[in-house]
C-alpha cells in the first residue's frame, strides 16, 4: 500500500479541512509543508506534483489529488464510514450550500496570491486590505 501524503501550507484552511477529513476517516498520512510566503509552491518538484503550484495536494492510493473538496469527495466514497455528510438528501445539500459559500465566496478573498496583488498592483496596506477583505465578506 501507498503512504497517504498531504502536501500543504500550514496557515491555509483548504489544507486544513483536509487534514480533518483526513482524521475523521482514520486515514494514517505524513504532512509535508510547502511554505507560501517562501515561496515553495513555485519549485519544481511542487509543479511537478501539481504544475499550478496550488496547495493542497493530496497523493493518496496511488493517486494525485488536488483541491481540497475534491480530497475530501474522494475520502468519503472511497471509505464510506464514518460518513462525512449526512444521510438525509436535503441536510446533504444545506452542507454542499455551507462548503459552497465556503470556497467559492470565502476562500478566494482570503488567499495569499489575492492577498499579494493587492499589494503590488494597488499598493493597499494592511488597512485597506482589512477594509477590502470586510466589505466582501460582510456584504
Amino acid at each position: 500500500m501507498n503512504e497517504t501524503i498531504l502536501y500543504g501550507y500550514w496557515r491555509s484552511s483548504a489544507t486544513y479541512r483536509t487534514r480533518i477529513a483526513l482524521n475523521l476517516k482514520g486515514v494514517a498520512y505524513r504532512t509535508v509543508g510547502v511554505h507560501l510566503l517562501k515561496g515553495e509552491q513555485t519549485a519544481p518538484e511542487h509543479l511537478a506534483r501539481h504544475p499550478s503550484g496550488r496547495v493542497p495536494i493530496l497523493e493518496i492510493d496511488g493517486h494525485r489529488i488536488g483541491q481540497s473538496m475534491a480530497m475530501i469527495d474522494y475520502l468519503d466514497e472511497t471509505r464510506p464510514e464514518p460518513p462525512l455528510l449526512p444521510r438525509d438528501a436535503y441536510l446533504r445539500a444545506h452542507v454542499r450550500d455551507l462548503k459552497d459559500q465556503i470556497v467559492a465566496d470565502i476562500h478566494p478573498l482570503n488567499n495569499t496570491s489575492t492577498l499579494a496583488r493587492l499589494r503590488s498592483q494597488f499598493g493597499a496596506d494592511d488597512a485597506a486590505i482589512a477594509s477590502w477583505y470586510a466589505y466582501w465578506i460582510v456584504r
